[in-house]
Formats: structure tokens, sequence, C-alpha cells
């Protein structure tokens, strides 16, 4: 059903007329989720072609190491795995490695840069502690340093210079499913891949600008978020590291605050918040991601939550497509990263620009060189 949003669209700016926001998108960061079947093809392809050492067999725990858009891929990649491997699986957003780490740990350093000074710090931890390291990067000193210790490396392409990390979430992805799928870590990833193809091209097809809001459910979600602060719910799993790319889209395309949690922790915790007054509720706009194949309990913790929620404030209850795990996330995923571009556009700012994260890093630079 079509999201009605109670509020109007800014009048500069009308998402069934491309140009009056086109302006906004200089880097062209909607033709990159335009394009995104495109290149989860193009890396499931690169992940293909890598042959992983027989060394990285069988680990006693996985660590990825990674920051912003490259952590967030291995939080799709440990939800996606973690009922098929009885192995822990970590990520790691952080300078210092794990205590865990050690001789049987496959460590993954992944940095879309390659230049990301936290994931370089992990990875030189671990290869200190004879971790078996695997790199995924486009190149900088996390290429060098694979190339330096002859340690297995997997190149991605940056076709695009300006292409943000977080727009490039498949390349960070898919050559790990793919590795993981040779190392048979992954059985049935490439089934998986070919419905989450077809399921990805028939969805951008969808949320094409050229669609009209009437018919584009990501427009419609964006007028209903614009204005308000998003709380994105998950469903256990791989809808709960859906929740949370929702949010970090957010906050880098849309420039907006927003929160995001998960099921059915949030039951323990968040649902008493909802007992706010009404008038600061709807300052907010609730998204909830399910999926098919979500628990019994957890469906009926949805509906009944969903019942507190709305007399507060706005939710929309949302179900991913597709049958495989693979397919259902990057459904989920892909609907999300539509709706943060189209909600910059009506916000009226560029969905490339970082400002505050770009004046961090030099302050930072400034105090320690």
């Amino acid at each position: 059903m079509p999201v009605k949003s109670g509020r109007s669209t800014p009048s500069r700016v009308d998402l069934d007329k491309r140009a009056s926001y086109r302006h906004l998108d200089p880097f062209g960061i909607l033709n990159l989720a335009i394009n995104f079947p495109e290149q989860v093809a193009e890396a499931a392809r690169i992940g293909r072609k890598f042959a992983p050492p027989a060394g990285l067999r069988n680990p006693r725990n996985i660590v990825l190491a990674g920051m912003g858009g490259s952590a967030v891929a291995g939080d799709l990649l440990a939800r996606l795995i973690e009922h098929r491997v009885p192995v822990p699986f970590l990520v790691c957003r952080n300078y210092d490695v794990p205590a865990l780490v050690g001789p049987g740990t496959l460590f993954i350093a992944s940095s879309f840069s390659g230049n990301t000074e936290e994931t370089i710090s992990a990875a030189q931890q671990a290869r200190a502690r004879k971790a078996k390291v695997l790199c995924i990067t486009t190149g900088g000193e996390i290429g060098a340093f694979a190339r330096r210790e002859k340690l297995p490396l997997i190149t991605i392409p940056r076709h695009d210079p300006n292409m943000p990390p977080r727009s490039a979430l498949g390349y960070s992805l898919l050559p790990l499913v793919m590795t993981f799928a040779s190392l048979g870590i992954y059985p049935g990833a490439s089934g998986e891949l070919r419905e989450t193809l077809a399921l990805l091209k028939s969805l951008c097809a969808q949320l094409h600008p050229g669609v009209p809001t009437a018919k584009n459910q990501a427009k419609q979600l964006a007028l209903a978020l614009f204005g308000k602060i998003p709380v994105v719910q998950g469903t256990n799993g791989i809808m709960a590291a859906a929740a949370y790319r929702w949010r970090t889209q957010l906050n880098e395309n849309s420039k907006t605050l927003a929160i995001s949690s998960e099921y059915a922790e949030l039951d323990h915790n968040e649902v008493v918040g909802w007992e706010l007054p009404k008038a600061l509720g709807r300052k907010f706009e609730v998204v909830t991601l399910t999926r098919p194949g979500d628990h019994l309990h957890t469906q009926a913790r949805v509906e009944i939550t969903a019942e507190m929620v709305r007399r507060k404030a706005q939710m929309h209850v949302l179900r991913a497509q597709g049958k495989s795990l693979l397919a259902q996330l990057l459904w989920t995923v892909c609907l999300g990263d539509f709706v943060s571009i189209y909600l910059a556009f009506l916000n009226r700012v560029d969905p490339a620009s970082i400002d505050n994260i770009n004046e961090l890093k030099r302050r930072l630079k400034e105090r320690f060189g």
C-alpha cells in the first residue's frame, strides 16, 4: 500500500521530476544505486576467480576488521552464516583486535580505500599473532601490506574515483561470499546469487527515479521519513543487520540522525520508551524490517509492538522478498539505499558529502600527524 506521509514535498524538490534534484547529486550516487545489480554480479565474478589458499580452511574463529561500509559487509556476512558455521564470527571496529585472535583465526582485513587507519592497525596485530590473514581492498596501505607480507589478497575495483565506500557494498561483500563458498563455509552461495540478481534487477526497475511516487516504494518511504527521526527495527538475524545498514545510510546519505534496533531485544527495553508523550512521538517514524521465516514468536512480537508504537508514532512494516537469505538481505538493503538517497534530495543535500567525517579526520591528523 502507498505510504501516506501527511507532509508535502519541499517546494523545490519533486521526486517525480529528476531535474528538480539532479543538481544535488553531482557525483551520481543515485546512479550507483540503480546499477547495484551489476555491481553485485561483477563482485561475485571477482570472488569466483579468487583461489583461496587451503590454509584458510577450517578456522577456529573468524574476525573481520573494517569500518563503515566495510564493517557493514562483515555484519551482513556474519548474519548470513551464523546458522551454518559452528565457529564465532566477530566484526572488529577498532584499532586493537580481540584476545581470541591467534593462529586458528581467519582474519579478514577489509578496507575499500585500503587506508583505513583502524583496519591497518588491526591487520598488523593479527599478522603478529600469526592469524590467517586475508585482505580485501582496492589498494592503498592494506594492499601494500598484503603484497609485502605475501598474504592472500582480493583486489576490488574502484571504477569511479568518486564512489564512496558505502556505495560499494557489493564489492565488499560478494567476493567474501564466494570465497566462503570455495572454503566450504557458505554452501549453496551460487544458487542464492542467481535468485538475488534476478530480484535486485526487478527491484531497481521498480525504484528507478522514472517510476512515479504512486508506484515507487522508496519514494513513498522517503516522503514518510522527511522531517522525522527514523527508527529502523529489524527482526533477529539478517534483518537486524539490514536495519543497521539503513541507519548508517540515513546518517551519511540523508544527513539525518537515525536509530536502529533488533527484535526480540527491543521488546526488553525500547518498547518502554514508546510510553513517551504523544507530541514527542510525532517526531519519529518507525520502519520495521521483517522476512519470511521469522520465528513465530517474533512475528507475534512485531504485531503486538506495532500496536503499541502506533499509539504514538507512524509505523511501516516491510517484508523482504525472496526465498534465500542472501536475496532477502540484499533486497532489503537495496530498498534502504534508495530511500536514503531520495530522502537526501528531499533534505536538499548532496548524498555523497560527508563534511563532518572529513573535518574529524583533518583534526585528528592535525593532532597526531
